[in-house]
């Protein structure tokens, strides 16, 4: 699993590919909480674009590290949204409900245009 973070403008890019199970969403985990540690006294909120278009797979684990990102943006009153999301990824987010409770867009700009 490879993943970036990259500010751009008025929001946060965080890219992640590969696999996202339960091996890697500690790795995942720990590279969004620091980055979050870095920018959270920050007076201007920056909201997080998750991409997942990358992503070839997603465990249980690796949604409740997507919801431990939303629940601690949220938590803030900052934005979270995802974008990206392949078939069979998006069908795990589908059966597990989390459509219906996060922020997904079907590509990055539609993402951007919704912050």
């Amino acid at each position: 699993m490879e993943i970036t973070i990259t500010e751009k403008g008025n929001h946060a890019l965080m890219t992640v590919s590969g696999r996202i199970d339960a091996i890697t969403a500690p790795a995942l985990d720990a590279r969004f909480a620091e980055y979050h540690e870095s920018v959270r006294t920050r007076p201007e909120k920056m909201p997080v674009v998750l991409d997942l278009s990358q992503a070839e797979y997603i465990s249980s684990a690796g949604l409740r590290s997507v919801l431990k990102m939303a629940k601690t943006c949220n938590a803030e009153k900052n934005r979270f949204l995802i974008c990206g999301i392949r078939p069979p990824v998006y069908e795990v987010f589908r059966i597990s409900g989390f459509v219906s409770i996060l922020t997904i867009a079907n590509t990055r700009e539609d993402a951007l245009a919704m912050l």
